[in-house]
């Protein structure tokens, strides 16, 4: 019987125990929902309050002889401060994996059990045997180990029913009875299954058995419940991003909204453009003729008053920006906070192949994202440069016009 099995089926396990033992080789308690995020946040450094200010902290004290390590040096304890919080959560998980003794063995031993398990990699040799054959080989012992899984898949999976088993083939076997059972109701469905199975016989469990059967229905709740609050988790954590960069989006939009709104320096530089065309020629010597340099002057330092007037204005409205996208981001903050303290059993560590591949740790996913929620911090100190720098380059625009026509 012809099937439907192709290799990369696999390749994706193959390639999932690589993705184990890269993951060993990818910081104490855990450090979910302990850190004071909005303290970081509130931390950062003001916007300077006039652009004479923001020249000093971008050029230092003479922003005529610019120093252009200043503003970096500003702003870089604030940063460091939050990268190294930021590194404790990125070298959290291998100090927890080395704590408890796991070592790279356990897990590709977890791993192949995992994939051993599987009945069409069963039937195929093994985990190990796959691993070492060539691709044309592995898809050859994947089609016949398919064919065997096919042929009785409820003993491929551990369930005895002869019934069940004729049941199966007779349906792979007769097109008319199988569209006939398509048709069937459940009920009738089961009625039909029932009559297979009425000759089985009973098989007896020992008492061994029984308990083994009853610590497997528990460890599937558990993983149900798990795999749950990993889902419901997920959901969080998309929402929460969302939100993220919807703050983000309104931010940079309010900035470019301030930028281009009213008067801007591109208007004032055209406005004073048409004003020195209107200034009388005269005759400079050896220089030839020009705009009347004495005319000249005071309307260049005219202009550079009004765009560093232009930038006081733009540097009041981006700091009240900042300070609302700053807000709005502590109250994400605070919601994700409060969560994390109501969900706390949820936050599942395990730190096993098994739980790595079935996505049921939710320690992973949030130690990421609230290593995220700390960058905040480094964003809006990356807004807070550019926008000094910004305010600052008018400010030295403006000393440098008053020094150069004196």
């Amino acid at each position: 019987m012809k099937t439907n099995i192709e290799f990369p089926v696999i390749r994706v396990t193959i390639i999932a125990m690589l993705l184990v033992k890269a993951f060993f080789l990818a910081a104490q308690q855990c450090p979910i929902g302990t850190t004071d995020i909005n303290a970081y946040i509130k931390d950062l450094p003001s916007l300077p309050t006039n652009t004479n200010m923001a020249a000093t902290r971008a050029y230092g004290a003479n922003p005529l002889q610019p120093n252009s390590t200043v503003l970096d040096n500003f702003y870089q304890p604030y940063e460091d401060k939050l990268n190294r919080k930021i590194n404790e959560y990125q070298a959290y998980a291998k100090q927890k994996m080395e704590q408890g003794g796991a070592t790279e063995a356990d897990y590709m031993e977890q791993a192949t059990a995992m994939a051993n398990s599987n009945p069409i990699i069963a039937n195929m040799g093994g985990y190990e045997k796959v691993s070492q054959m060539s691709e044309a080989e592995a898809k050859a012992a994947a089609n016949q180990a398919a064919v065997q899984y096919m042929a009785d898949p409820f003993a491929a999976n551990g369930m005895q029913s002869a019934g069940m088993s004729a049941l199966y083939q007779k349906i792979i076997s007769d097109p008319a009875y199988a569209k006939k059972f398509e048709k069937m109701s459940e009920a009738e469905k089961e009625a039909e299954l029932r009559k297979y199975m009425a000759n089985d016989q009973p098989v007896a469990k020992t008492p061994a058995e029984m308990a083994q059967h009853r610590n497997q229905v528990a460890q599937q709740q558990t993983q149900a419940d798990r795999i749950r609050n990993a889902q419901e988790i997920q959901l969080k954590i998309a929402e929460w991003q969302q939100e993220m960069t919807e703050i983000g989006m309104e931010f940079g939009q309010q900035i470019q909204e301030i930028e281009q709104a009213g008067k801007t320096h591109n208007a004032i530089s055209e406005a004073y453009g048409k004003r020195y065309q209107a200034i009388p020629m005269v005759e400079l010597g050896e220089y030839g003729r020009d705009h009347d340099p004495e005319k000249v002057r005071p309307l260049r330092i005219e202009e550079a008053k009004m765009h560093q007037e232009r930038a006081q204005q733009e540097l009041k409205e981006n700091t009240a920006a900042l300070i609302v996208a700053a807000e709005k981001y502590k109250t994400l903050i605070s919601a994700y906070l409060d969560y994390i303290k109501l969900n706390n059993a949820k936050i599942y560590g395990g730190t096993s192949a098994k739980d790595m591949m079935e996505a049921t740790n939710t320690e992973q996913p949030l130690l990421a994202f609230e290593a995220g929620l700390l960058s905040i911090g480094l964003q809006l100190s990356d807004y807070s440069k550019e926008i000094t720098k910004k305010a600052a380059n008018w400010e030295a625009n403006y000393l440098q016009t008053i020094e150069n026509n004196k």
